[in-house]
């Protein structure tokens, strides 16, 4: 696949990607702002607010109509959080003419829509109207809720909560609860027009398209009043070891999770990364890895047993469903494997494996045009872009020592379990 091509003026980066591997035409555009915890729930709450209605569409009900009128276009408004970044995204997908029997502007119709969306909504007095902001407070406070609902989910956040305490890092992807009663329509206002204002500002357009025609539409439709782009704040990704902590939390569950959190001092734009991709999926990222061959399938400890990293935060974390009379066995078996792969036991199946199954999922990833946008967003907010095929021919140069020397540093911080009310206080 070809690599986006970039245009920018003021503080508006426009990525195409023209590629006739897709029959609909994909729009991305997104606002990045530092996570806060002052403006994380008004943040979250933004791209809801905005999909409830616009100037020319009013209601949900007549945004939706006027898509369907497009031959079935689609758009979305999400939040997302990227590191310590926030990330205000809104996707409009719709088919291109090119493959149907029509004359139709189907691309610049959807552009319009999407605009209207985003840099017109329905306002008054200065302020968002008040029956859709509190509307979305309501359902934001059952976004936040459901994350309790799935076990899983709340586990891993709690336990990267713990391990990153006092970084901006622990806020939650929507905010915090108590913050929301803040929120009226007037400060909501007040932080979309600062985030339009000074948020760096990137579209993604990816499909059958002439990039420079892109670019004139992007740049006309997108024409506001910027100010300067504001500084991001540095991201702490180096950290020093401290001892091991233990972190018990108490609900109604049937099934333990036992969670772990570490560090491995190992940021994104590094020449380690690639390394540090092909460690996780010898560890605990494949049904082949250690993880789940030992904890799951040897021992049977655990339902799941997996891990994963965040490279913009330098993060590794084990998540696993264990029986609690199980946690402290599982947790030794799943820190013989950390320590194995330090002493370079590592068999050529499980590294040929690997390398193998990275390399197909960064081939399969531009089967995906959203996939695309965010994983160039992810190189951007790193501070490093590489394209697919810059990856896969980082995963086939990495060694069995280049992973060992990662598995060296990687440092075990926080040890999560989320167990039933009962029982023992001590698993």
């Amino acid at each position: 696949m070809k690599t986006f091509q970039t245009r920018e003026e003021r503080g508006i980066s426009v990525h195409v990607l023209p590629t006739q591997m897709f029959k609909k035409s994909s729009i991305v555009v997104t606002l990045t702002t530092d996570l806060q915890e002052e403006t994380a729930a008004p943040t979250a709450l933004l791209p809801y607010v905005l999909m409830r209605g616009s100037e020319q569409y009013s209601t949900p009900e007549k945004l939706q109509m006027a898509l369907d009128d497009l031959y079935g276009a689609a758009l979305s408004g999400t939040i997302d959080k990227k590191g310590e970044r926030h990330v205000v995204d809104f996707t409009m997908q719709v088919p291109n003419e090119k493959y149907l029997s029509t004359d139709e502007p189907l691309f610049e119709k959807a552009l319009g829509i999407l605009s209207d969306v985003i840099m017109k909504p329905l306002t008054e007095n200065g302020a968002f109207l008040a029956e859709n902001v509190k509307a979305e407070i309501d359902q934001h406070k059952k976004r936040i809720n459901a994350v309790l609902d799935d076990k899983m989910s709340y586990a891993n956040l709690r336990c990267l909560q713990e391990l990153t305490k006092g970084e901006p890092y622990s806020i939650p992807r929507l905010g915090r609860e108590e913050e929301l009663a803040k929120i009226d329509g007037k400060t909501l206002y007040d932080r979309y027009q600062q985030l339009l204002k000074t948020a760096p500002i990137h579209i993604y357009v990816i499909g059958d398209v002439d990039p420079e025609q892109v670019y004139q539409h992007m740049f006309e439709t997108f024409n506001m009043e910027r100010e300067p782009v504001t500084e991001f704040r540095p991201v702490q990704i180096l950290h020093e070891a401290r001892t091991e902590r233990q972190v018990v939390d108490r609900l109604d569950v049937n099934q333990g999770k036992l969670n772990i959190g570490m560090w491995t001092n190992v940021e994104m734009p590094s020449d380690d990364y690639p390394a540090l991709v092909v460690f996780n999926g010898i560890f605990g990222s494949y049904p082949h890895s250690k993880l789940f061959v030992n904890v799951r399938e040897k021992h049977s400890l655990a339902y799941y047993a997996t891990s994963r990293i965040d490279p913009l935060k330098g993060v590794l974390y084990v998540m696993s469903g264990v029986e609690v009379s199980h946690f402290e066995k599982a947790l030794t078996i799943i820190k013989e494997q950390l320590d194995a792969m330090r002493r370079g036991e590592i068999n050529d199946e499980e590294f040929s494996f690997t390398i193998s199954s990275l390399v197909n999922d960064y081939r399969t990833a531009g089967d995906s045009a959203t996939g695309a946008a965010d994983m160039h967003l992810n190189g951007l907010i790193a501070g490093r872009v590489r394209t697919r095929e810059e990856m896969i021919e980082a995963f086939q140069k990495v060694t069995v020592d280049d992973v060992v020397r990662i598995a060296k540093g990687v440092v075990l911080d926080t040890v999560y379990m989320l167990r039933d009310k009962g029982g023992e206080a001590h698993a």
